[in-house]
């Protein structure tokens, strides 16, 4: 087969084929336009396929021709016949695939204009502004360009031009530079009123204003402007202002960009009013018993030129203020008033007026027409400084000569609607506070001002409040329920009324697990003030919380309540029991072991287990389930009898409480075995030697071939019992070493292929008889000038030949004639102290023990020798002051003449010791283990190998107190705080607590410095 005519786009792989036969197989080669193809020097562009076939990839207009196909071997050489391969270049005139689009920038923004051309041949793209070239000529990218602009302040159009040996396309992008609006005309005031100013003004702007804003403030204020946002309109009246005063106004545009700069300002004056506030500082004084003067001050709020005062004045303040007594005064703040009546109290008021009417009166100036009596304080007032204090300040009344001077004042108070008046007399000031009030809570106070001539008129009654403060009470009656097993109703009254402080704004409750992994404090917040329960849900099943409310005013958090303990309500338990595990007894029992389910999923009270099983065949339930029950918390296993014999099992264990039973164990299968043997008819004969004969028949029913038996015996207070097996054929066996005054078990069972079968039990008591041995390991310690602590271990076992009851030690000085002393001492102890022996002398001691039948032979002799008297004892009195749950207090005494520069060595717990300075006489020794027992051993470091020591034994206190007690509220300013004990649930005997409190030292980082880690590394005693 030869090559066929092929056309291919350049760029494109071009396959020419060829196909010869021949024998031998001939070789294929290639021509192009009569000379040989190269398929060697262009990179692999060009090769020759296994097939003969040759193949151009990346075609090239270079690569267009004629081809041949030449097949040779050795018979000679065939030419195919020549096929043109043509190579052509695909031509498409530029077009934008993504022209550009326009944009909408504010001012100085930046944007990114893309432009994307394609064509064949690929154009090339750049950028032009006008007639400039903004993409370099040598620079230029082929298909896409970005075009990327920043900071730009100005509009202008952008030309993307698409190029190639096909033709040239351009597209234009506009850039718009959006602006701010231009200054509004200056404002102009079209009406005036008291409290108001019309403004118009043009808008100044061709283009569309969003809206304006009206900036304005008062002339003589160094504030910032005011600002009235979103006025759609060119006329707008600003209200609010205050009358006859002089403001600026400003007007500002907003359009979509932003806001422009303001318009020139405009000042304005608003209208005149009458007074909105009485004249200040109205005050008074008697010139004589028949002539005032009154001084009074401008108007605070005058709201225009005053135009004058009148003042009014009568004896009787219960009339109507028009029927009062008036003068008129203009241009001046004082008027003296003549003709009143002596001895007699005058009430007093001022106005002011303007061109517009008149202002309100001022507050009634009491005045006494007597010579030298104080008149009324001015500006009396009251500011709470405290929630218990207010502090009441005045202007003194103007005093006239050294004979009519103040010496005092006269305070009247009562609290809100009380009618008995408190009276305070204090020296010449004019501030007084007022102490010890209630919190919240409204005041009223009158004064007088106090001369040698009398007390003056009482001002006006005025009124301070003392602030709220945190209630000083907890709520009452707290009271818990738990209605489900996950719900806890919490139910209170407010604080008392006269201890809430304030006005009650909510509640809260604080509740902590006391059992349990997470016993953190979690809380209730913001409980409406009108509450008075609360549902908590959530919580653990089963679980004791402390619970405490807490009430809350605007200034703080009260106290909380007493801890109220409830336990939420049981629930079937949600968790299996676990570690279940199950074995086959024999050929009808399995005996099922379990463990209590998880404590945090028990959700109440244990109060039995019930264990579920059912025969399985070929995996599939058999019968009815059988359910066994057992009413006891403490009881974990349980026999299950009358099964099948070799048949399988499931088994599976739930607990249950009051509610119900839980969930169950996951099942375990369980084969019970075949049937073993019964038991075997056992004989046991002791004899005199110290033996016995044990002869044995074989079982009646053995449930298949006998394969042996096996005996475990040994006395009853040794374990383990010594195990022999024997086979089938054996019927008899004799034991040695048969102890006197011992029993002994003997247990046979016989076994076949499935196993050993029940055991047979023989019990026998040999009689006692006198031990044949002695008290072991005679040995002495601690010995004094004096005395000498002797200590023993028992006889061997196969020595005692019974119960021992007592020993007898016997003890002479070796060098005296007399006989030997004798001291007995009861068994069990090993242990016994000589005392009142000679000093520097040796003494013989040897030991025998008794049954109840009599004595056992003596011990060979031991020898100990005494200290010298030159030798003094370094300590006395070595004991074990206290023993708490993880350390032990150690004392001791020391003599006068000890050398203290020798310190002395504890040693305990298998070799732990610890070096004491000589002249203490007490160690707290830490980090034992609760409930051990512990030997201590006291020595003098100076002493020699044997020198002097002393021993004590003690035994460390159980571990009961597992919780810390709790703080059940903040220390009062007493120091005094409460604390709530835990409850100790043992069967120890307890003796008494300990309750250790000790100030904590604060450290330069402000923490404080912890120096134990438990209340057993305290030394008591310090």
């Amino acid at each position: 087969m030869g090559p066929q005519l092929k056309v291919v786009e350049r760029t494109r792989t071009a396959t020419m084929l060829c196909a010869a036969s021949g024998n031998p197989d001939p070789d294929i080669s290639w021509f192009k336009d009569f000379l040989p193809v190269n398929t060697t020097n262009n990179n692999g562009r060009i090769k020759q396929l296994r097939s003969g076939a040759l193949q151009i990839e990346q075609s090239e207009e270079s690569d267009q021709g004629k081809y041949e196909c030449v097949a040779t071997n050795n018979d000679g050489t065939r030419y195919s016949a020549p096929a043109n391969l043509y190579v052509r270049v695909r031509r498409v005139p530029p077009r934008f695939s993504i022209p550009p689009t326009d944009n909408e920038i504010m001012p100085g923004g930046s944007v990114n204009i893309t432009c994307v051309a394609v064509g064949s041949p690929m154009p090339y793209v750049k950028w032009m502004l006008g007639a400039e070239d903004l993409t370099p000529e040598d620079d230029m990218p082929i298909g896409r360009n970005v075009l990327e602009l920043t900071d730009v302040r100005q509009s202008n159009n952008y030309t993307c031009v698409a190029m190639s040996t096909l033709g040239v396309i351009e597209a234009v992008a506009q850039i718009t530079v959006k602006a701010l609006p231009k200054p509004p005309g200056i404002p102009v005031v079209t009406e005036r009123t008291a409290t108001s100013i019309t403004l118009t003004w043009d808008s100044g702007n061709p283009e569309p204003v969003s809206y304006y804003i009206i900036q304005h403030k008062s002339k003589i204020s160094e504030d910032t402007y005011k600002e009235i946002d979103g006025v759609a309109t060119t006329r707008y009246s600003v209200g609010g202002l205050s009358p006859y005063s002089d403001y600026e106004f400003r007007v500002v545009a907003v359009n979509n960009i932003g806001r422009g700069p303001p318009s020139d300002g405009i000042e304005a004056k608003t209208a005149e009013q009458a007074p909105s506030t009485a004249p200040r500082q109205v005050r008074g004084r008697m010139l004589s018993a028949t002539t005032a003067i009154i001084h009074w001050d401008e108007p605070e709020e005058a709201n225009g030129q005053i135009m004058g005062y009148r003042v009014y004045y009568t004896m009787d303040s219960a009339q109507q203020v028009n029927t009062w007594e008036k003068q008129i005064v203009r241009g001046s703040n004082f008027l003296t008033i003549q003709g009143l009546i002596p001895n007699k109290t005058y009430y007093i008021k001022v106005l002011a007026y303007t061109s517009v009417g008149d202002g309100p009166l001022s507050a009634d100036l009491q005045i006494i027409a007597k010579t030298g009596v104080p008149s009324q304080p001015t500006d009396f007032k009251g500011e709470a400084k405290s929630e218990t204090s207010i502090l009441l300040s005045w202007i003194a009344p103007a005093q006239t000569g050294q004979d009519n001077q103040i010496m005092g004042y006269e305070l009247l108070y009562k609290k809100g609607d009380d009618k008995e008046e408190k009276r305070i007399s204090f020296e010449p000031t004019t501030t007084y506070l007022l102490k010890d009030l209630k919190p919240f809570t409204t005041y009223t106070f009158q004064l007088a001002a106090r001369s040698k001539h009398g007390i003056g008129a009482y001002t006006n009654e005025i009124s301070a409040e003392t602030p709220q403060t945190q209630p000083s009470a907890p709520p009452q009656d707290v009271k818990c329920s738990s209605p489900s097993s996950t719900n806890i109703l919490v139910s209170w009254r407010p604080p008392p009324t006269e201890l809430q402080n304030g006005i009650i704004t909510k509640y809260a409750i604080q509740y902590a697990a006391t059992e349990g992994e997470d016993t953190t404090i979690q809380q209730i917040s913001d409980i409406p003030p009108e509450s008075s329960q609360y549902l908590l849900e959530n919580m653990e099943k089963w679980t004791e919380y402390r619970v405490t409310v807490t009430a809350h005013t605007d200034v703080g958090e009260g106290p909380e309540s007493l801890p109220q303990l409830i336990r939420t309500e049981e629930d079937v338990p949600s968790g299996p029991p676990r570690k279940v595990e199950v074995e086959a007894v024999n050929s009808t029992s399995i005996k099922v072991i379990w463990r209590s389910p998880m404590p945090t999923k028990q959700h109440g009270q244990i109060r039995g287990y019930q264990v579920h099983y059912v025969r399985m065949v070929n995996g599939e339930p058999m019968g009815q389930p059988g359910i066994k029950d057992i009413l006891i918390e403490d009881v974990q296993e349980m026999v299950i009898t009358e099964l099948q014999a070799e048949s399988t099992y499931s088994v599976a264990v739930a607990a249950y409480t009051t509610k119900g039973d839980g969930a169950r164990s996951k099942p375990k299968l369980i084969t019970t075995t075949g049937a073993v043997p019964e038991k075997p008819r056992l004989m046991v004969s002791p004899t005199n030697m110290g033996t016995a004969l044990l002869q044995w028949h074989p079982p009646t029913l053995t449930h298949g071939p006998l394969q042996g038996y096996r005996l475990r015996f040994g006395r009853k207070d040794v374990d383990p019992l010594t195990i022999i097996e024997f086979p089938e054929r054996e019927n008899h066996y004799t034991t040695k070493e048969i102890h006197k005054g011992a029993s002994y078990t003997f247990r046979l069972s016989a076994r076949n292929k499935v196993g050993f079968g029940e055991e047979t039990v023989k019990e026998i008591n040999t009689p006692e008889d006198v031990p044949s041995g002695f008290p072991q390991s005679i040995a002495a310690e601690g010995g004094t000038t004096t005395t000498i602590q002797v200590s023993w271990n028992p006889l061997l076992l196969a020595e005692r030949n019974g119960v021992i009851v007592k020993y007898a030690l016997q003890y002479k000085d070796i060098n005296s004639p007399r006989s030997p002393s004798e001291l007995f001492i009861t068994a069990p102890e090993s242990t016994v102290t000589l005392d009142g022996l000679k000093a520097d002398t040796t003494y013989d001691i040897k030991m025998c023990a008794f049954t109840s039948k009599g004595s056992g032979p003596y011990s060979p002799s031991v020898q100990f020798r005494t200290q010298p008297l030159d030798q003094a004892v370094f300590a006395k009195n070595f004991h074990v002051k206290a023993a708490m749950k993880t350390s032990v207090l150690l004392t001791w005494e020391i003599p006068d003449n000890y050398n203290a520069a020798q310190p002395f060595t504890i040693l305990y717990d298998n070799g732990q010791s610890v070096e004491v300075d000589g002249k203490l006489t007490q160690k707290l020794i830490t980090g034992l283990q609760a409930g051990t027992q512990y030997s201590f051993l006291l020595t003098n470091r100076g002493n020699s190998a044997g020198g002097l020591q002393h021993r004590v034994s003690t035994m460390t206190a159980p571990d009961i107190l597992r919780t810390k007690p709790y703080l059940t509220g903040k220390t009062n300013l007493d120091g005094m705080v409460s604390v709530e004990l835990p409850s100790v649930q043992t069967s120890e005997k307890v003796r008494g607590y300990y309750i250790v409190v000790v100030p904590l030292k604060k450290q330069r980082t402000g923490k404080f410095l912890k120096p134990w880690d438990s209340p057993d590394e305290m030394n008591l005693e310090e």
